[in-house]
């Protein structure tokens, strides 16, 4: 994963409790918390944010394909 933040990559699979130390919520916390800067990153997004660009690069070949 990559810290919108401070664009730090890490594994977020190797992060102890989602690297959730300061955040206070613990139990809910659906956030992925960055080693380098502490930013709570979203994995959600993530997926969401690769479903777009995928969307805008097929468009693009479309448009430039004409």
């Amino acid at each position: 994963m990559k810290c919108r933040m401070c664009g730090f990559e890490f594994d977020e699979t190797k992060l102890e409790n989602r690297g959730c130390v300061s955040c206070g919520k613990h139990d809910n916390c659906n956030q992925v918390h960055c080693p380098n800067c502490g930013f709570g990153n979203h994995p959600e997004f993530e997926e969401e944010f690769e479903f777009i660009a995928k969307l805008k690069d097929k468009f693009r070949s479309r448009i430039n394909g004409r």
